[in-house]
């Protein structure tokens, strides 16, 4: 079920590729989140050679509203080690500055962690947040996730366990 408005389309999760990775990627962020998240060319980029990462648009209709990334959790970014089985990162969460206040990031989170969790072995979900980013730190806490520590960046890192379904 999507959040959006009587008069507005569906939301949904799209794989991004070669046909929709540019207009994903000029997504714009709003000016008082600069500071506390990646334009999306990084985590593009990223998804391109951490293996197992996945890129995934957010979609309104025929039009890309924002960028989630998720994939295997390698403990201490370590990427040339083996990740921790069954356990599973957000590794990015953007929503164009044009569609804010909306509900999308949380929905784009949610359908992340549906994702995630349609995985066998899937059994914690983690993520990183810049501690500055009091919004999302209490989207991610009402979504059930907790802080587990902090990572080589002092991010709070946080996990929310998620046995498979």
């Amino acid at each position: 079920m999507s959040e959006t408005r009587r008069d507005e389309p569906a939301l949904y999760l799209r794989d991004v590729d070669l046909s929709n990775y540019y207009p994903v990627m000029m997504l714009e962020l709003a000016d008082d989140q600069r500071d506390f998240v990646w334009t999306n060319s990084g985590p593009l980029a990223e998804a391109a050679y951490v293996p197992g990462f996945r890129p995934r648009a957010l979609y309104l209709g025929d039009d890309p509203v924002g960028l989630g990334l998720w994939g295997p959790y390698y403990p201490g970014y370590a990427y040339e080690s083996a990740p921790e089985p069954g356990a599973y990162i957000i590794d990015h969460v953007m929503i164009d500055r044009h569609h804010q206040g909306r509900g999308f990031g949380r929905r784009l989170v949610d359908m992340m962690i549906a994702e995630m969790r349609g995985i066998a072995d899937c059994r914690r979900i983690l993520l990183a947040v810049e501690p500055r980013n009091t919004n999302a730190i209490a989207l991610y806490r009402k979504l059930g996730f907790e802080d587990i520590g902090r990572t080589h960046e002092d991010d709070i890192l946080m996990e929310l366990m998620a046995p498979a379904t």
